[in-house]
């Protein structure tokens, strides 16, 4: 039963990394292949990043009403929690390969494999409360009108 979770645990992470690097490749025609030679494979993805935190600023600024200074305060928000999300990326993406790199013939791979679940759970758990932190921030930003409107326009997703 607890191998069973061990590796149901291990798929999940991994698949969810695995499309959100899907998703992240396949929105706005991003090519990771093609940009590697001009300063990096991920120059590319932090340019349309930046665009679409700009576009998502403005279309809070006009539905919330936001002020200059409250919209510069969400910009500024969205800059720190970009680094963040980067550094959160990267460890995710480490795990993974640590993963897949994991030696199955090794006599301690079942204990790897377990520290590796730990690992991705604290990683999880650390994602959560970052999360929170971020939306309790922008929420000190916001009235709260502003909070209840933003409330609104979030619509239910149904998960499956």
């Amino acid at each position: 039963m607890r191998k069973q979770l061990i590796i149901g645990i291990t798929a999940t992470i991994i698949g969810a990394g695995a499309l959100s690097a899907g998703l992240a490749s396949a929105k706005d025609g991003w090519d990771r292949c093609g940009d590697r030679h001009e300063g990096g494979h991920h120059g590319k993805y932090e340019q349309m990043e930046g665009k679409h935190s700009a576009r998502r600023l403005d279309q809070m600024a006009d539905k919330l009403s936001l002020t200059a200074e409250q919209k510069n305060q969400m910009q500024e928000l969205f800059q720190q929690q970009r680094g963040q999300r980067q550094d959160q990326r990267g460890a995710m993406r480490d795990m993974h390969h640590a993963l897949r790199n994991l030696d199955v013939n090794a006599s301690d791979y079942d204990q790897q494999v377990a520290d590796l679940v730990t690992k991705a759970q604290e990683q999880t758990a650390q994602m959560i409360q970052m999360r929170a932190q971020q939306k309790k921030a922008m929420f000190e930003i916001l009235t709260p009108e502003q909070q209840q409107t933003f409330m609104e326009m979030r619509p239910e997703k149904p998960r499956s």
